[in-house]
């Protein structure tokens, strides 16, 4: 049946004016349902230019060499601290456009513009999620910034798909598990702060969720389950799940903070509907959205790999 949209999805009319609030309400809940990435990284909403400016701290002084012992009379010695600025530019926005057919509309038995609405947001957000995780691998592959230590692969064969791989989809987990412990130390040995988060897709995640440990009741304590499908934490990391990340080769997962990466946001999600009159009445419908991502802090990013 046709899209009856008004004030909300349930209720109302077709016309394109009374359908303008709903193809937005539609979308925008499809798009925030699909991202992972977004809210784990540093972000900058703009309403004009051309970027944004991000600030990247240095590093903690663990040699005590701007620490000097005071002597009565003597001038202070003044050192410079270690900071940076990072300008992050704004790419092309992108979008996606769907032309509805009205006699197509009249004639199916399911909500046409509904279905389109989804896709669209869920195109959107996925376009972003895959933006935001490959500057996170970027940045596990970056040279360091304002002192900062140098991003981090952790490599691990016995990983899925590696050379000497588990035999087990529990011990595959094991596997992992181990990796995130020492994905999780590089973070904080670099004097990195913040909550760290580590994404994997479907498949990796499973295994975790069978390893011996992740979820047993004898090392954890309500940390997901076999019957829930879900783990929440592993060695202090928040563990998420995706289908974005890159398709880098050996790629199993991305362990990163918040300041690893940073978006500069022109605008989130436009929505507009328009009836073509040369398409007999056709609507058109699409979503748009403009940013940009880039390298933050290396030493708070790294790339899980099993070569």
């Amino acid at each position: 049946m046709a899209f009856t949209g008004a004030t909300t999805p349930e209720t109302g009319t077709t016309s394109t004016s009374t359908l303008t609030r709903d193809v937005y309400i539609d979308t925008l809940a499809a798009f925030n349902r699909s991202l992972v990435f977004s809210e784990y990284i540093y972000k900058q909403t703009i309403d004009g230019g051309t970027g944004g400016q991000f600030i990247v701290e240095g590093k903690e002084d663990t040699t005590d060499g701007s620490i000097t012992t005071y002597t009565s009379g003597a001038q202070i010695d003044v050192t410079n601290g270690t900071q940076d600025e990072r300008l992050v530019n704004l790419d092309r926005p992108y979008y996606e456009a769907r032309r509805i057919d009205r006699f197509k509309e009249a004639t199916s038995r399911y909500d046409v513009i509904r279905m389109q609405l989804n896709q669209i947001g869920a195109n959107l957000a996925a376009k972003r999620d895959r933006k935001i995780a490959a500057a996170i691998e970027a940045a596990s592959l970056a040279t360091g910034r304002a002192g900062n230590g140098n991003g981090t692969v952790v490599v691990n064969t016995a990983l899925p798909a590696g050379a000497a791989a588990a035999a087990t989809p529990a011990l595959l987990g094991d596997e992992i598990a181990e990796s995130i412990f020492a994905a999780v130390a590089a973070i904080q040995l670099s004097d990195a702060n913040g909550d760290v988060y580590v994404a994997l897709n479907p498949t990796n995640y499973s295994y975790l969720v069978q390893s011996g440990k992740a979820v047993n009741a004898d090392y954890t304590s309500s940390n997901g389950g076999f019957d829930t499908g879900k783990v929440m934490k592993v060695g202090g990391a928040n563990v998420v799940m995706t289908n974005h990340l890159p398709a880098t080769a050996g790629l199993i997962a991305l362990a990163f903070t918040a300041q690893a990466a940073g978006m500069v946001e022109l605008w989130s999600l436009n929505t507009a509907i328009d009836e073509q009159e040369d398409f007999l009445g056709a609507k058109l419908v699409s979503g748009s959205c403009c940013d940009g991502v880039g390298v933050l802090r290396p030493n708070c990013a790294v790339s899980i790999k099993n070569v």
